[in-house]
């Protein structure tokens, strides 16, 4: 049997592709003469003209009337639209995204006052590592505070002499974000003459966390407010929330595009805003593989798509940590033993047999659901042995022990089948169904697993749906009380109903409503699109699967809507996922019940504020209505 070696690298990443990555610009033809030359015409440019900008005065203000904010023509005292939507109707109708599950009571009236008034207190029940957390996320709230002013340096007046926020954390003194932690919070506002106070209590650092982001949506800029614009804040409020699901998530696929560390974290940016608390990183895929690992640096040198399209230990450690901050955990998924063809070439080369099958094998249609095709060889013992390599990596990178995702979806057992060995290996062992290989696969891969989690066993080891976790399959190989299956199916796809019945926990991902990439056509000739039809905001927010699995609500963990990579460009991964992905968050968070296909308007209203907020922290996002309907609410419906 062949041994796997230590392959850390100690050499600079070369592709063994016949164009290498480096050297590009002499490839290019670029000479020194020709940067001089460039420089040299640089410094003949002429000087802009700088023109003096006018001052805006628009005639418009907004009164709030019947719950409403309405648009008026006035002279003088103007109003402020984002001052008119904090104070204008209802509670539970006004500035909070996701609307808080439980008790909510904003106050009416607000005060002015200046960033740097913000001063921070720690309760002493927090441990040192909670404390660290907390001092993180202090500048985190401060940053975001920062975001929303238009004029930065502004001497704007404040009618404040403080504002002190009080954080407390109860009962947790790590910080591990599992499925068993307690993300409630209670948050009240009080102002008490000339001093406003804020205490946030949580029971973990996590709760603390969302009370600060709750509190943030309380703040907002005032364009109205002096000569220059201000801050402000609610004078009074009382919020106590906790979400219904432990599992918010949204997946990523960079498998199909490259995507830099900076947008992984804007895309983190959007979700600690929405209160999702899992960035399901689908990391590879059979069309590329980009992590650098340090022992097999072979898999990013045969599957990244250029040195520059890489992500190296550290950047998976920093966006680790910046998505912890932010109560957003960072689940990786290697997919396997299907979806693995690039990066898994050079086995052969290395004298470890083959370790993936049907590399770009033709017709595609044959042995994939999509070129290029590829699969793990499931009798190679080295290609568990890397895999465990690559999961002690990745768990010790982002310090998510508790969950793990295995993938497991869409095998082509065709693929398997026209390999002799294999069949020669199934012969012996008296194994004439592919799927038994398919579920000794899995076995092994569990094991390794294991192995790789410093021999503890996860509390969920998770699976995507198909023909292995149908019945009679999912009886015989698998354990309800280890293993989590991610249903992607329709939500009429009667094998959740069995799942279910068999006691195991599900993750619901159904297509036909969370699927954020579909509705842009086919990119391929053969085959049909991927899944139809685009996803609007209201299908996802309208979508409530559990009411169809009332008796089993307590296995259901949560929720993940999905945008995969094929037609996903660099400057369309934030508006394909926002504001979508925030209506995915307040049904996670909340489920506030919906009447048919109908959306009420306070929903409309929140959401595009709600846009504003993402905007203002640097997120991309696509527009929900014609601006016209924001400053006139109520017209559009």
């Amino acid at each position: 049997m062949y041994a796997v070696k230590n392959l850390a690298r100690t050499t600079r990443f070369t592709s063994p592709r016949t164009l290498q990555f480096q050297g590009a610009s002499q490839a290019h033809g670029y000479s020194g003469r020709w940067r001089r030359r460039r420089r040299r015409r640089r410094g003949r440019r002429r000087p802009r003209k700088h023109h003096q900008q006018k001052t805006f005065q628009s005639p418009w203000s907004w009164a709030c009337v019947a719950g409403r904010c309405e648009r008026r023509a006035v002279r003088s005292s103007r109003i402020s639209l984002s001052t008119c939507q904090a104070l204008c109707g209802s509670a539970s109708s006004r500035l909070l995204w996701p609307k808080p599950s439980r008790r909510v009571e904003l106050g009416r009236d607000s005060s002015a006052f200046h960033w740097q008034q913000i001063d921070f207190a720690v309760v002493d029940t927090a441990s040192a590592e909670v404390r660290a957390m907390l001092d993180n996320a202090k500048e985190v709230f401060l940053g975001n505070v920062r975001s929303l002013m238009k004029i930065p340096n502004t001497k704007s007046r404040s009618s404040l002499d403080s504002f002190v926020i009080v954080a407390t954390v109860t009962a947790a003194k790590d910080t591990k974000l599992t499925l068993a932690t307690d993300e409630s919070y209670e948050l009240q506002l009080a102002t008490r003459g000339k001093h406003l106070e804020a205490r946030i209590v949580g029971r973990t650092y996590y709760g603390v966390r969302h009370g600060l982001e709750t509190l943030s949506q309380m703040i907002w800029w005032d364009e109205n407010c002096g000569k220059q614009g201000c801050l402000r804040v609610l004078s009074s409020a009382i919020v106590d929330d906790k979400p219904v699901f432990e599992y918010r998530g949204l997946l990523v696929d960079t498998g199909r595009q490259f995507f830099s560390v900076e947008q992984l974290k804007n895309v983190v940016d959007g979700m600690a805003a929405s209160k999702l608390n899992t960035l399901h990183w689908h990391l590879s895929d059979s069309q590329s593989f980009p992590y650098d690992s340090q022992q097999f640096p072979e898999m990013a040198r045969w599957g990244a798509y250029s040195g520059d399209e890489i992500y190296t230990p550290d950047d998976i450690k920093d966006l680790a940590l910046y998505a912890k901050i932010r109560g957003v955990r960072i689940l990786i998924e290697i997919d396997s033993p299907a979806h693995a063809g690039a990066g898994w070439q050079w086995g052969l080369e290395h004298g470890l047999g083959e370790l993936a099958l049907c590399v770009d094998q033709q017709p595609w249609t044959a042995y994939c659901g999509e070129p290029n095709c590829g699969q793990l060889n499931p009798i190679n013992e080295n290609t568990y042995k890397i895999l465990e390599g690559l999961y002690r990596e990745l768990l010790d990178l982002t310090e998510v022990r508790d969950v793990v995702h295995l993938g497991g979806d869409e095998v082509n057992l065709e693929c398997w089948a026209q390999y002799n060995n294999i069949t020669a290996v199934m012969q012996a062992q008296n194994m004439t169904d592919y799927h038994v290989l398919w579920a000794e696969f899995e076995r092994k891969l569990h094991s390794k697993l294991i192995r790789a989690n410093r021999g503890e066993a996860p509390k969920a080891v998770i699976l995507w749906s198909s023909p292995l976790t149908k019945r009679p399959y999912l009886q015989q190989y698998f354990d309800p009380q280890v293993h989590v299956i991610q249903s992607w199916g329709g939500s009429n796809w009667p094998d959740t109903t069995d799942i279910l019945e068999d006691g195991f926990r599900v993750i619901l991902s159904h297509v036909d409503a969370w699927y954020l990439d579909c509705g842009f056509g086919k990119w391929r000739e053969q085959g049909e699109a991927a899944c139809g039809e685009y996803r609007t905001w209201q299908t996802v927010y309208n979508h409530r699967p559990w009411r169809d699995y009332a008796q089993h609500m307590r296995q259901i963990v949560g929720g993940e809507a999905a945008i995969w990579s094929e037609q996903l460009g660099q400057a369309s991964l934030g508006p394909r996922l926002w504001p979508r992905a925030s209506a995915l968050a307040e049904r996670l968070w909340s489920d506030i019940p919906s009447s048919g296909y109908n959306v009420d308007e306070n929903v409309y209203t929140r959401l595009s504020s709600h846009i504003e907020l993402l905007r203002s922290r640097g997120v991309k996002t696509e527009a929900m209505w014609p601006h016209w309907c924001t400053q006139n609410p109520g017209k559009c419906l």
